[in-house]
């Protein structure tokens, strides 16, 4: 193995490297190999220019970002966004029978669409940018894996997360301009802390979170987690399969309908969807989504609160009003 290089050797080193677009993967190697005062050392002199090239990237990224989301490309997006939309509803309108097949052939490329206008990804604003600001990127998230080679090699106190830092910014940033109506986001935001407060497991949480953000997206309100809901969800989700039946009408005496369920946990519901083959909650909105009666309810604009519960491979969603 090459002796250590001094801290300008390898500063210089990785410069050169940089420029032909050179692998350095040795230079990290070898920084496991300097004294920890010449560590400390490399990284006072590297975090003198690192900030900088840093900043500098997401600013272009973010002025990037904004520029796709103004002007002609935002009256372009708007008129999409209501086309889409109307889509999706036509389809909702529709009667069971003929409604079954488009969801798949006309809903699903509907929500897929207001996802890519309305929820802005890094990778998306990046693929529109092109050339220059891609190249900036790949320069400093090199310059980011060689910092953290750094922080590693000096076993430091900060973590060595700069590539990831970096890439959870770029999300921020697209995040901030997303599209769904923030009164939405703020029942969203209030639901994780009931989930929080009233230990809703994570899997019905996300559950209730995904169809919200779908709701949002075809222009419907969010629902509100209804903890007694979720019990009564889950209540029934566990008779189902320990009792092996798979109904709205329980064999439970006292619970034989989801309005009594529901009662049984002090609230009411006004409607119900049952799911069995997954533990995935994903999985189960899904099942739902593509069969008319369980998409009606789901996407029904007189919903205001929701629960979801889980069993195993069984899920039961209940709505309020």
């Amino acid at each position: 193995m090459a002796a250590p290089r001094a801290t300008d050797e390898i500063l210089s080193a990785l410069q050169t490297r940089l420029e032909n677009k050179a692998d350095f993967s040795d230079l990290i190697e070898q920084l496991g190999s300097l004294e920890p005062r010449e560590l400390a050392r490399l990284q006072a002199e590297y975090d003198k220019v690192w900030p900088r090239l840093r900043d500098a990237y997401l600013s272009a990224f973010e002025t990037e970002a904004k520029g796709q989301n103004s002007g002609a490309s935002r009256q372009a997006s708007q008129a999409a966004i209501r086309a889409a939309r109307e889509t999706f509803h036509a389809v909702r309108s529709m009667p069971e029978g003929p409604m079954k097949e488009a969801v798949k052939k006309r809903s699903e490329p509907a929500v897929t669409q207001l996802r890519e206008l309305l929820l802005p990804s890094a990778d998306r604003i990046l693929k529109t940018a092109g050339g220059p600001l891609s190249t900036q990127r790949a320069q400093v998230l090199r310059l980011g894996e060689f910092r953290d080679g750094i922080l590693q090699a000096a076993v430091a106190i900060e973590e060595a997360t700069t590539v990831d830092r970096v890439r959870a910014e770029e999300q921020k940033i697209a995040a901030s301009l997303s599209g769904l109506p923030r009164d939405g986001l703020r029942i969203m935001e209030k639901n994780r802390k009931i989930a929080e407060d009233e230990m809703i497991p994570e899997g019905e949480r996300r559950g209730i979170e995904e169809l919200n953000e779908t709701r949002l997206l075809v222009g419907l309100n969010a629902l509100l987690l209804d903890p007694g809901l979720c019990e009564a969800s889950r209540s029934h989700s566990e008779d189902m399969a320990t009792l092996r039946f798979f109904s709205h009408t329980s064999p439970v005496e006292g619970k034989q309908s989801f309005g009594q369920r529901a009662a049984l946990a002090g609230t009411t519901s006004s409607g119900e969807n049952i799911y069995m083959g997954s533990t995935s909650p994903k999985s189960a909105n899904r099942g739902w989504f593509r069969s008319p009666g369980h998409h009606k309810n789901m996407f029904h604009p007189a919903q205001r609160r929701i629960g979801l519960g889980n069993y195993g491979t069984h899920w039961t969603q209940m709505f309020g009003r």
